[in-house]
């Protein structure tokens, strides 16, 4: 169990709500019930621990899905069908598709949201016309990759041969595909954590390392408070919104540091808050636990103490 997860657990029990937690790997059937099933407890064994039905539970939050998506399509089913309410709306697609960077960035784009010039292809596609398109220095990112990982810079078309060369392989065996934007010079970034229509706080984060370009507080980027206009924070929810997230990081940058002009990278599902609580001071577990009991809370037929 990692420790965000262990964080929200305590939060549930500070604010009086059940909360369970569930790894993938709890999800059960069998002959004799043909539903499906979770397992609480450690044990694997049939006859001990305790099994709980979907319809015992009032919130199902999908804090992630990664290579689990048989089975979150398996809950999103059985959960739609008892009228449970599923955090985040993307997942009750349940497509791995909705869930990748590509995706998002196509929905903010028909939304009117303000990013950076973007190019979607294959490598060999972004190979040729992301110079053309974009110029130097180019972002190649990875449309899965999270926490700064699968990101690349390239300030030549040497780099960029060397980077495409390197990916080739992972795009032939895996049939990934990888997003061209420009490069955008900047002092740091933003993390803005959005829950349903609130704006929790944000944080700049900055890169501490000579030559990194990513920003990221898990790759020893330093983070402290920021504040923004009314006019970014309500593009951040329609970001949020654009990409079927309710509970969401919203990243973006100012272009050339002018607060007038936003850029949003991406939105991240299940975003990690360990920084943003050290830099905000906000106790975001807390928080989305609150969130989570207000959803139920606003529905009709509403129990003094909601379950997810």
């Amino acid at each position: 169990m990692t420790d965000h997860l262990v964080m929200l657990k305590r939060a549930g029990k500070k604010e009086g709500v059940e909360l369970k937690l569930f790894s993938y790997n709890k999800v059960v059937f069998s002959s004799d019930r043909p539903n499906i099933m979770l397992r609480d407890g450690l044990t694997k064994s049939l006859k001990s621990g305790r099994d709980y039905g979907l319809d015992y539970f009032d919130v199902l939050f999908f804090r992630t899905a990664k290579k689990h998506w048989q089975e979150v399509s398996w809950l999103v089913d059985e959960a739609k069908i008892l009228g449970k309410i599923i955090v985040d709306p993307v997942v009750g697609s349940a497509r791995p598709t909705d869930a990748c960077k590509a995706f998002q960035m196509l929905q903010m784009l028909k939304a009117g949201i303000p990013t950076p010039k973007t190019l979607y292809g294959s490598l060999g596609y972004l190979l040729t016309e992301a110079p053309k398109y974009l110029g130097f220095p180019v972002i190649i990112k990875g449309s899965g990759g999270h926490r700064g990982g699968s990101v690349y810079k390239a300030d030549n078309k040497m780099e960029l041969d060397k980077i495409m060369a390197e990916l080739r392989p992972v795009e032939i065996a895996e049939g990934r595909r990888y997003l061209a934007q420009e490069f955008i010079k900047n002092s740091g970034d933003y993390r803005v954590i959005v829950l349903g229509d609130k704006v929790l706080g944000a944080m700049k984060r900055s890169a501490q390392v000579e030559g990194e370009f990513r920003n990221n507080f898990s790759r020893g980027g330093t983070v402290e408070l920021a504040e923004l206009d009314e006019e970014t924070k309500k593009l951040c929810v329609k970001a949020a919104k654009a990409c079927g997230l309710w509970v969401a990081g919203v990243d973006l940058v100012f272009a050339n540091d002018d607060k007038k002009r936003p850029m949003f990278w991406e939105v991240n599902r299940g975003p990690q808050f360990r920084g943003f609580m050290q830099a905000t001071g906000i106790d975001v577990p807390r928080e989305i636990v609150r969130f989570l009991v207000s959803l139920k809370l606003e529905s009709p037929k509403s129990p003094k103490s909601p379950k997810s």
